[in-house]
């Protein structure tokens, strides 16, 4: 069972990191979940991935594909890993190119070798290097980047037996982390302890405990976080009105939404909205 679950709410449709172990060798204390899909490459080393139940070893030269709304963590295999992390939302991708998330990401835990493949490692370095440039047109750039970096892992896996070892299967009984993927997929709608009750045929007072207890807030303040957070990718990456971006993130109340956005900013969404576009203009 898992005793705890970490939420990751990013502001962005897409996010690049590389790291090297002998900077950042930590394990994850506990697992955690996304709304975004990530892709895990590991340029050196190895590192234990523990996924829908299963303990998997992502080795150099392997790229694994995790589905957005999964509870996953890896833990440090070998100190002098080195690997590269893309998180990308729905959003992000090319409409033309969605079929490609039912191939990579929905078939379950994947992980392609690429060893010899040169043009996928060549791809990954022009995205982290237009990721960090981060010029005026790096947004659509980075869209045409992913779609041939994805194309090609396609390939790949049309190619090749998927080298997918799973050596530890230990079954979950925790609903935690399909409430969580129920509010991330659904937050734009009308959500309260009684719909969610309905739909999981639990009680209100069982999914409150649970929030306590797995995540550290409330369903109320988790709900609020993943919708402020929507509200200020829309505020950063759109020309939105406030009132549009408003409904988008699940709010019905002018007032209420406000008072919230401020609350856990620190901001009202258009002194955001200013702070961001400056921090953008800075770089440019």
């Amino acid at each position: 069972m898992v005793d705890k679950v970490n939420v990751s709410l990013r502001n962005q449709s897409f996010y690049l990191d590389y790291s090297r172990g002998y900077e950042n060798s930590q394990d994850m204390q506990h697992y955690h979940l996304h709304q975004d899909y990530e892709i895990l490459y590991l340029l050196e080393g190895e590192k234990i991935l523990f996924m829908n139940g299963g303990k998997f070893t992502v080795k150099k030269d392997h790229i694994m594909f995790i589905d957005k709304n999964v509870m996953h963590k890896t833990i440090v295999n070998d100190h002098k890993y080195q690997r590269i992390v893309m998180n990308f939302r729905d959003g992000f991708l090319l409409k033309e190119d969605q079929a490609l998330i039912m191939s990579l990401f929905k078939q379950g835990p994947l992980m392609l070798s690429i060893r010899n493949q040169q043009h996928l490692p060549f791809i990954l370095e022009k995205m982290l290097k237009e990721y960090f440039l981060n010029k005026q047109d790096s947004y659509r750039y980075l869209q045409l980047l992913l779609s041939q970096f994805l194309t090609e892992c396609k390939r790949l896996l049309n190619e090749q037996t998927p080298s997918l070892e799973q050596e530890h299967v230990h079954p979950s009984s925790e609903i935690i982390d399909d409430l969580i993927a129920y509010i991330n997929e659904h937050f734009h709608q009308e959500i309260t302890l009684s719909v969610l009750a309905e739909s999981f045929y639990l009680h209100e007072q069982s999914i409150s405990k649970l929030f306590k207890k797995s995540i550290g807030c409330s369903f109320i303040e988790y709900l609020n976080a993943v919708r402020i957070t929507e509200a200020k990718r829309l505020l950063t990456e759109t020309t939105m009105k406030i009132n549009q971006i408003m409904k988008r993130a699940g709010y019905t109340n002018h007032v209420h939404f406000w008072r919230i956005f401020k609350k856990l900013t620190g901001l009202s969404p258009n002194e955001y909205r200013e702070q961001e576009i400056s921090k953008i203009n800075r770089t440019i």
